[in-house]
């Protein structure tokens, strides 16, 4: 019985050793994992900061050239001025939100520190101009202001724009002679939480916003008895 014992008593010596060096290999494992989840957390909580008070910048993924023809016909001889737009959301500073709750349980905003009504009242006179519609600084016949009423970008399994403008057309005198609603909606796919692709959806529906305006019958009717 003795050499019974003295096998039994190697082979749970052995298990033993065997237990003990996969315990060891598992902790440094776990230890070799750990600053790469740190440098993760890093990442997240520097990604977020870049996305709060962010400047507002155009980036279009569309051109002007690209989109169907329309006709401008009405507004030949005519000259418009931009006023200025006036920016009604709750949350001026607020233009976007990641909810798909990817790096935290909470959502992540989306912020910038521009003047939303300025910047879009400077690209909604620029893009008229692209379509070939005379806007002028000074000495119109007509002019355009509108109210800011959606301009935010939703997150999460993809992104989606909503940008709306309550939009009024004035006659010389200053009398409203058209108003109207003019709202888009956007989505496309995108890596989470990237400013670039809440600009690309913002400058998009800024271009059908001004693409819409162009194609309703009232606001070109009303062009044409005023200009």
């Amino acid at each position: 019985m003795k050499p019974f014992n003295r096998s039994c008593n190697l082979m749970l010596f052995t298990c033993a050793l065997l237990v003990s060096a996969l315990l060891v290999a598992g902790t440094a494992r776990a230890e070799q994992k750990a600053p790469t989840q740190k440098s993760d957390d890093k990442a997240v909580r520097h990604e977020r900061a870049e996305l709060l008070n962010i400047p507002l910048v155009w980036k279009p993924t569309v051109t002007i050239s690209s989109l169907g023809a329309i006709d401008l016909s009405a507004f030949q001889n005519a000259k418009i001025i931009v006023k200025p737009f006036t920016d009604l959301r709750l949350k001026p500073a607020e233009i976007g939100r990641n909810v798909e709750k990817r790096f935290t349980d909470k959502g992540l905003a989306v912020t910038t520190k521009d003047n939303v009504a300025a910047w879009l009242t400077d690209r909604f006179a620029s893009i008229l101009l692209e379509f070939d519609v005379p806007v002028v600084k000074e000495g119109g016949g007509m002019s355009i202001e509108a109210d800011v009423l959606k301009f935010f970008v939703t997150e999460e399994s993809t992104y989606k724009a909503d940008v709306g403008l309550k939009i009024r057309l004035r006659s010389k005198t200053g009398d409203v002679v058209w108003e109207g609603m003019i709202a888009v909606s956007n989505k496309r796919w995108g890596a989470s939480y990237k400013a670039d692709n809440y600009y690309e959806l913002l400058s998009n529906s800024c271009i059908d916003v001004v693409q819409g305006l162009l194609k309703n019958d009232a606001f070109i009717q009303a062009v044409q008895k005023n200009k």
